[in-house]
C-alpha cells in the first residue's frame, strides 16, 4: 500500500472534520434548527468517509448530496432570518438588554452557511482523493493532491559565475571546503495541493471502483476452507488412501509351495 503523506493528509481530514462540527453547532446556538442540525450532520458524516460509503459513487454524487442537504440551511436563513425567541447564546456581560446586538443578521447567517458547504466541499475532496490513491491497485497510481515541484527562482544578475579564472601552475591548488547542504523552505515539498483543474478532470472522468476485497476462503488453500476440488491435491489423497488400505488388509493369495531362503526358484513342472 502507499503510504506517501498518509498520516499527514488523514491529520488534515481530522482537523477539518473537527472544525466543521464547531461551526455547525455554532451555526446552531445563533439560529437553533433541530431539522437544520440533522441535516448538517448527515452531510458532515459522509464528508470524511466517502469511499467507505459506497465505493462506487463517483465525486459528483458525493458533492450533490451536500448541497442537497445544506440547502434547507441556506434558503432558510437567506429568507427568514435568525429565528426569534430561540437563541441558546448565553449572556454573562450583562448585555441582555441590547437584543440587536446578540440577533445575527442574514448576511451573517449565510456567509457562515458558504463558509460550512466550502469547508465541506473541500474536506470531501481530500478524503475522496485520498481514499482514491491508497486503495488503488496499480503500481503507480496517479496522485491527484500531489503538488508540483516549485521551480527555482533565480535572478541573472545576482547569480554567480559559473566559469572559474584559471589557476597558476606555480602553485598547487588547495583544497577548499566543501559547502555545507541547507535546506531550504522551497525544498520541502507540500503535503497536498488542491488545483481546480484537477478537480474538474475528476468530476468529468469519475476513477474505476476498486477492486473487490479477497474472502477469506482462499487464504489456506486446504480441503476444509477451499470451495473448490484441486486436483492434485485429491490424487495425493487418493493414493495415500490406496497405501494405507494396502498396509492394512492382509494378503489372501493362496501359496502351494513355500520357497527355501537363498534357493533358486523353480520352474513350473
Amino acid at each position: 500500500m502507499h503510504k506517501r503523506f498518509h498520516v499527514q493528509r488523514q491529520h488534515i481530514i481530522h482537523s477539518l472534520d473537527t472544525l466543521l462540527y464547531q461551526l455547525h453547532t455554532l451555526s446552531f446556538f445563533l439560529s437553533p434548527s433541530l431539522w437544520i442540525y440533522v441535516c448538517r450532520i448527515i452531510a458532515q458524516f459522509q464528508c470524511t468517509r466517502p469511499r467507505e460509503l459506497d465505493a462506487n459513487r463517483s465525486l459528483r454524487f458525493f458533492y450533490f448530496t451536500v448541497i442537497v442537504l445544506n440547502v434547507p440551511s441556506l434558503w432558510n436563513h437567506s429568507t427568514k432570518g435568525a429565528s426569534e425567541g430561540r437563541a441558546i447564546i448565553l449572556d454573562f456581560i450583562g448585555m441582555a438588554c441590547q437584543r440587536a446586538a446578540h440577533t445575527p443578521s442574514k448576511a451573517q447567517l449565510f456567509l457562515l452557511d458558504i463558509s460550512i458547504v466550502f469547508l465541506q466541499l473541500v474536506l470531501t475532496t481530500i478524503a475522496y482523493e485520498t481514499s482514491v490513491y491508497y486503495t488503488s491497485a496499480q503500481l503507480e497510481p496517479q496522485d491527484f493532491l500531489w503538488p508540483d515541484p516549485p521551480t527555482p527562482f533565480s535572478i541573472p544578475l545576482f547569480s554567480l559565475p559559473t566559469e572559474t579564472p584559471p589557476e597558476s601552475p606555480m602553485y598547487l591548488p588547495s583544497p577548499s571546503p566543501q559547502p555545507k547542504t541547507v535546506s531550504s523552505a522551497h525544498s520541502l515539498s507540500y503535503v497536498l495541493d488542491l488545483r481546480l483543474n484537477a478537480i474538474i478532470m475528476r468530476l468529468r472522468s469519475p476513477p474505476p471502483p476498486p477492486p473487490p476485497a479477497p474472502s477469506s476462503d482462499s487464504f489456506l488453500p486446504l480441503p476444509n476452507t477451499t470451495p473448490w476440488r484441486l486436483p492434485g491435491l485429491r490424487m495425493l489423497l487418493r493414493s495415500g488412501r490406496q497405501i494405507r488400505t494396502t498396509r492394512g488388509t492382509p494378503s489372501t493369495t493362496p501359496t502351494d509351495r513355500q520357497r527355501v531362503p537363498g534357493a533358486m526358484e523353480a520352474g513350473p513342472g
